[in-house]
């Protein structure tokens, strides 16, 4: 149970690693994770044609073209009989009804952050789990008990 708060804190604290920086539609590269918002038309169209209910697209951009942008977003996860794997869905929208796209980055300082709690949660591990600071048992003066010994 101990290992499972750990890994979810873990993954909890690594969403922050990430900041997303705004950018035009023009200058994002094919293969970037994007947050896009949609247009409210956009929006009622994803919603009547796949049911989505998405403001706001969080995925990546697979394809651009002048008339449409596929990006590739994360719809639902599978069952956990067979390893609850995400599922994606591919979705086209027309460059006019983006109104805004950020591109996500990394957070050098939320990184280093994460890296050093982590490390310390790891020697902490370590120092508790090899009782390195405990005291224990004294060593034994040389020539046995206190009372064998000759004076």
């Amino acid at each position: 149970m101990k290992r499972t708060g750990v890994c979810v804190t873990a993954a909890a604290l690594s969403l922050g690693c990430y900041t997303y920086v705004p950018a035009t539609m023009d200058v994002v590269p094919v293969g970037a994770r994007v947050r896009a918002l949609l247009s409210s038309e956009a929006e009622v169209a994803l919603h009547d044609s796949l049911g989505l209910d998405l403001r706001a697209l969080s995925g990546t951009l697979v394809e651009r073209q002048d008339t449409r942008l596929l990006f590739q977003v994360r719809t639902a996860s599978g069952s956990p009989a067979f390893g609850s794997q995400p599922l994606y869905q591919r979705i086209a929208v027309s460059p006019q009804d983006v109104l805004r796209v950020e591109v996500r980055r990394i957070n050098g300082v939320r990184t280093g952050v994460l890296a050093t709690a982590i490390a310390g949660a790891a020697l902490i591990a370590a120092i508790e789990g090899f009782g390195w600071l405990r005291p224990g048992t004294p060593a034994q003066p040389p020539g046995g008990p206190p009372e064998r010994r000759r004076r």
